[in-house]
């Protein structure tokens, strides 16, 4: 029998082997070594999220959920000590604003965890061959909200457990950690009820955390134990704040257990109409065999011995229902069932109608929630059985997004629109290839650099090109590492996966995987979004990547390591190239050498353009007329002559540096991940044609800041001079951290030849705006901005999916009908959140 300490060496093994492996298996591709094992590549594109996405992941029942499918494979560690991560993801948090079922295979599920209202909105999302995967694990009423669509064999879930979340941290700071999901059930609730295609699947994951679970083996013993529920759900919020101070479910059965009774007496023919109602087509008899089934929804006593086990089974019934929540949802609650005891009354007089929870309403809600419940019709949920937004599939990769679409403009185009990009770093790059691929676009990149393009006729050796200022000083990490808030460490996983599915991009990366060093610390939460493989001792550290050696580093004791799988990093110089090849071969012409002078404007006011010089003559201006211009030029973006100004986009100087070292005549155990070390502030990668790359300091990975610090105007010195310090103690940092003897005989073989040009050093403005997030869309009409810190690993998805708001905005009715257009996805970056 293995020990626990030989399963985790195993399992380190295992990744070291399968991420060695990429290192390994090297085809050639423009000249440089491409680190791609095509058995890993398939698995990463074919097999990802092989148990299906979840929705509403962020919410409480969510987040257990995806908690329990993306629970550790082995324990990490054979003490507990609160750092339970997962370390592979078999289920993908679905974002908003991205469509159910583009992320995961056919046929696996997509847990739905919504409030009810949002059950069409989520079944309009879905991707249409995946709507029979989706799983609705909400309070909702079968036949009323899911009449849309009575033909789909969809799984339904009727809970009966509760989900809290515990506090990540006492002191309130910000983290990227998601609260711990809490289950709140008991051997005494009653049964939770499944039904539908993935019944057995749900039922798994649910049992596996104790809940007990029944599969329903008829659509109408589902409707009878939602007819239950509600039953409960329309009552006890009632009943609980019936008083002068509001009552625990417990203290209501002790003092109101004969109003109850009468309540439930009241209701239970409406109750008996709601569960007879039918709600779907799908054949019974393709249901599991081991399904239960009841017909009838019972007697008073029976409802009343299940609102009692229902009640007791939360926290002994010590809890109180959301007054707020109830006001809320009084409509779907109460609404429903008084609308149908008004179709059970014979007498349409409203003085001979059930009147007691009429007035339990009147008393808690007011006159006028009662009167809205009372004109509630049959059908009528709250929706008008309409969405907004339609779905857009990305030309790059098979992910869908939800966009508010424009109304289009119906004249005739008598002329080629055309769009100018101000900036041809990766984000400048990334939308003049995308923005090539679509239509009839004539698209012009401006930039100070002059080498654009790789000259014609040039060797692999001598055709370097200049990828812009903070492109070329980036250290080109491909992670969502510690990004918060959590939309935005969603938007980077995105990032990510279009990496890894876009058709000319997705053999640009080195997923080699990243290991980090941190102090020991108390995590008090759990992030299920992202893979991590941790806490490491210094020994699982050094067999994960064996170019680090920290036995004579007297800090050691008081850290730890993480193993992050997932991560990558890409080689910007040529990822650039290959952006701008591609979009000259689609006709985008690249002009370089130039000073931006102002933005042109029309007669009514609108940009029609940029005024630009060349830097090799001032004194020529130049003209050039846009149907729209787009600034991309990273931590310039804000300059008073490209329009915008600090007060639309507030970007902070946030100077950082990277020395690059040619490594392999030192290192005698080169590095195959990237390694982050905070202890010693230094952070390292090896690229594939040797060069080790050092950066020094705290590492900026954008988002907001979890230490909440406001980043204020810094300064670095770009001289010679300084250049050689700074290379040098980057490098002096990372002797701390990795093959401590070689470095320090780089260093050595420096000072005895008097030469500093062995290493060389890159310097850049970071363009990290005020609240860290990127910044993209429509600024003013005809004036479009895209900026990100997180360039590296956003600019596949920045490109595809401003080149698509790019080209509706040139289609657009009205310069208003711009301002509602774009990308649901988006709606937290626009610029105009600053104004």
């Amino acid at each position: 029998m293995m020990r626990p300490g030989h399963i985790r060496l195993l399992l380190l093994l295992l990744y070291a082997a399968i991420s060695s492996n990429a290192w390994l298996t090297t085809t050639h591709h423009s000249g440089l070594q491409r680190s791609r094992n095509s058995e890993i590549s398939a698995h990463i594109q074919d097999e990802r999220y092989p148990r299906g996405e979840v929705i509403g992941s962020s919410g409480k029942i969510g987040s257990f959920i995806l908690n329990s499918i993306n629970s550790p494979v082995v324990p990490i560690v054979e003490e507990s000590n609160n750092h339970q991560y997962p370390q592979c993801q078999p289920a993908a948090a679905t974002p908003r604003g991205v469509s159910p079922g583009c992320l995961s295979p056919g046929n696996t599920p997509l847990y739905a965890c919504i409030p009810s209202s949002a059950i069409q909105t989520v079944w309009e999302a879905t991707v249409p061959h995946r709507r029979k995967d989706l799983v609705f694990l909400c309070n909702c009423i079968p036949s009323r909200h899911l009449n849309f669509d009575s033909s789909s064999d969809f799984t339904i879930c009727i809970l009966h457990f509760g989900v809290s979340h515990a506090s990540v941290d006492d002191k309130g700071t910000a983290s990227s950690l998601q609260p711990l999901p809490i289950l709140n059930t008991s051997p005494q609730s009653p049964a939770t009820v499944v039904y539908g295609r993935h019944a057995t699947t749900l039922a798994e994951v649910l049992k596996r955390d104790g809940i007990s679970v029944e599969i329903a083996s008829s659509a109408q013993h589902l409707q009878i134990v939602a007819a239950k529920k509600l039953a409960w759900s329309s009552l006890f919020w009632l009943l609980c704040h019936d008083s002068n101070e509001p009552m625990t479910v417990k203290e209501v059965w002790e003092c109101k257990s004969k109003q109850i009774h009468e309540l439930v007496e009241e209701m239970l023919p409406a109750l008996n109409r709601l569960a007879s109602e039918p709600w779907t087509k799908y054949d019974d008899t393709e249901l599991p065999k081991t399904s239960t089934n009841i017909k009838s929804i019972g007697t008073v006593q029976e409802v009343v011995d299940y609102l009692y086990a229902y009640s007791m089974s939360m926290k002994d019934g010590k809890i109180t229902p959301s007054l707020r929540l109830g006001l809320n949802e009084i409509l779907e609650r109460n609404g429903v069932l008084l609308s149908l005891m008004a179709q059970s009354s014979d007498d349409t007089d409203r003085a001979n109608l059930p009147q007691l929870q009429h007035e339990m309403i009147r008393r808690v809600a007011g006159e006028e929630s009662l009167e809205r419940c009372l004109a509630t019709a049959k059908t009528d949920d709250g929706r008008d059985g309409t969405n907004d937004f339609e779905r857009v599939s990305c030309k790059a990769s098979n992910l869908q997004f939800l966009y508010y679409p424009t109304q289009k403009n119906s004249r005739l185009k008598t002329n080629q629109l055309s769009v100018i990009i101000v900036g041809a770093g990766i984000i400048g790059s990334s939308l003049a290839h995308h923005l090539s691929r679509r239509g009839d676009l004539k698209v012009t990149v401006l930039d100070k650099s002059t080498n654009l393009q790789p000259k014609t006729g040039a060797t692999d050796e001598d055709d370097d090109i200049f990828p812009g200022v903070a492109t070329s000083s980036s250290f080109a990490w491909l992670n969502a590492n510690d990004k918060f808030p959590l939309s935005y460490m969603q938007l980077n996983q995105l990032g990510m996966e279009m990496w890894h599915r876009h058709e000319m991009l997705k053999e640009y990366p080195v997923w080699s995987g990243a290991l980090i060093r941190k102090e020991k610390q108390d995590l008090r939460g759990k992030n299920s979004h992202y893979v991590c493989v941790g806490p490491l001792g210094r020994d699982d550290a050094m067999c994960l990547e064996p170019g680090i050696d920290f036995k004579n580093d007297p800090t050691d004791k008081s850290s730890e390591f993480y193993f992050y799988p997932e991560e990558g990093f890409i080689e910007p110089i040529e990822v650039v190239k290959g952006l701008r090849v591609s979009a000259k071969g689609n006709g985008a012409n690249f002009i370089g050498g130039v000073e931006i002078e102002s933005l042109m404007r029309n007669k009514d006011g609108k940009v029609a353009g940029v005024k630009y010089t060349a830097t090799s003559d001032n004194s020529n201006i130049i003209r050039a007329t846009a149907d729209l211009v787009i600034i991309a030029c990273g931590a310039n973006s804000a300059s008073p002559a490209l329009g915008i100004g600090s007060e639309k986009l507030p970007l902070a100087k946030q100077p950082g540096a990277l020395t690059y070292v040619s490594s392999d005549n030192y290192l005698k155990q080169p590095l195959k991940r990237i390694f982050v070390d905070t202890i010693n502030q230094t952070h390292m990668l090896r690229r594939s044609d040797g060069t080790l790359v050092i950066g020094g300091g705290k590492l900026i990975v954008g988002g907001r800041d979890s230490d909440d610090d406001s980043p204020e105007d810094k300064h670095i010195d770009t001289s010679e001079e300084a250049d050689s310090t700074i290379g040098k103690e980057m490098i002096t940092a990372a002797i701390k951290s990795v093959s401590p003897d070689d470095l320090e005989s780089f260093m050595e073989s420096c000072s005895e030849n008097d030469d500093d040009r062995s290493f060389r050093i890159t310097t850049a403005n970071r363009p990290i705006s005020a609240d860290g997030l990127p910044v993209v869309g429509i600024v003013e009409e005809g004036l479009y901005v895209a900026v990100s810190h997180s360039g590296i690993t956003l600019a596949p998805l920045i490109g595809e999916l401003a080149s698509f708001e790019i080209e509706e905005s040139l289609n657009a009715k009205s310069s208003e009908e711009i301002e509602r257009y774009g990308f649901q996805i988006l709606d937290a970056y626009r610029p105009m959140r600053f104004t």
